[in-house]
């Protein structure tokens, strides 16, 4: 009988549903206690969750109104920012044609000033062509003035031969057209070279940069190997310090392949330094084989390190004092070959204790 359109739909039709389950309460004593406390809950949920409508009403008005605000603040910022765009939109055709006008008296300009530079260049010419007649001239008049002397006083002899004026011509011209050709091959070899580095330069800074290069790439690989045993270290120490778990698959498949890795590590571990101690000399100290052993085998304790030692003196070939490099050849087939059958052996024991193993 209620309609959707009244007020308060929502809160009628829950009323109805209240006074029903109190109806059902009523009937059910048995279950009166448990219904009376999920009723009195969700009554006391519903009232916090009105107070809560009511407490968040006002604040969405003043939500409603600060949005309201926001939007129309932004409106009239953004038809400031218009105006402003068209305003500098304006100003930046201005400044275009302000720039294209400069560009073309610039052009103007230069073509003034290379107008006046040729004309520098012709005046120049010209006063140095009528410096070098003042000069003939000059050496004209001292020749005719030296002829006259000797006419006048012949018992003195013949001072020397006068050079020719139209040689002395002919050579200043050639030495003109020279000095001409001369100065415009070095401003041309100026503008085309003077960006360019010498050769000695350029081989030098190339053979550095080549050293350089050769360097960088042997840094860089050395980095890589130390990087990657620094890695399987850290996975063989994390991996030794964990806990046993439970026999899964997973985990046994896991540990099986850590436990390979382990082996090949050590193997190659081992036959690194073997290389690298059998390059130097054939035997090792006790104290070098000792610690051959624990780079080798970190994870082994100290008494097992100090049983392979004393298994190694008694050999027949080694010494008290010294330790054949093979025996770290035999070790290191032992242990690549003890690998497996040992993670099997631990598997099954795992298998028969499962639940010591869990703790």
């Amino acid at each position: 009988m209620i309609s959707s359109s009244e007020p308060q739909f929502q809160e009628q039709r829950l009323q109805v549903y209240r006074d029903a389950f109190g109806c059902f309460i009523k009937e059910f004593k048995t279950y009166q206690p448990l219904l009376s406390a999920i009723k009195r809950e969700y009554e006391n949920t519903l009232a916090y969750q009105q107070d809560q409508i009511r407490e968040l009403e006002p604040l969405r008005s003043h939500v409603r109104l600060v949005t309201e605000e926001c939007e129309r603040k932004i409106q009239a910022r953004w038809e400031e920012e218009r105006s402003e765009i068209r305003a500098l939109k304006t100003e930046k055709h201005q400044l275009q044609r302000v720039i294209e006008a400069m560009a073309e008296k610039d052009t103007a300009t230069q073509a003034v000033v290379e107008r006046l530079q040729s004309d520098l260049s012709a005046q120049y010419l010209q006063y140095r062509e009528q410096r070098d007649a003042r000069q003939l001239l000059i050496w004209q008049i001292n020749d005719l003035t030296r002829g006259s002397v000797e006419e006048e006083h012949p018992a003195d002899g013949n001072s020397g031969d006068a050079r020719d004026p139209v040689q002395l011509q002919l050579s200043l011209k050639v030495c003109r057209r020279d000095l001409t050709t001369a100065q415009e091959e070095l401003t041309r070899m100026k503008a085309e070279y003077w960006d360019v580095v010498p050769r000695r330069n350029w081989d030098a800074l190339e053979q550095t940069h080549q050293q350089n290069l050769s360097k960088m790439q042997t840094l860089q690989s050395d980095f890589d190997q130390l990087k990657r045993e620094h890695d399987i270290l850290l996975e063989l120490h994390k991996e030794g310090s964990m806990p046993n778990k439970t026999n899964e698959p997973s985990t046994q498949h896991k540990d099986e392949s850590v436990s390979q890795e382990q082996n090949q590590v050590e193997s190659d571990h081992l036959s690194d330094l073997i290389d690298s101690e059998s390059r130097e000399k054939s035997t090792l100290t006790v104290q070098e084989f000792r610690m051959a052993l624990r780079t080798a085998f970190p994870l082994k304790s100290d008494e097992e390190i100090h049983e392979l030692v004393t298994s190694a003196q008694s050999d027949p070939d080694g010494s008290d004092d010294s330790i054949s490099s093979q025996r770290l050849h035999s070790l290191l087939a032992e242990s690549v070959e003890a690998g497996p059958p040992a993670l099997e052996e631990s598997e099954g024991q795992a298998a028969e204790n499962p639940v010591q193993a869990t703790d």
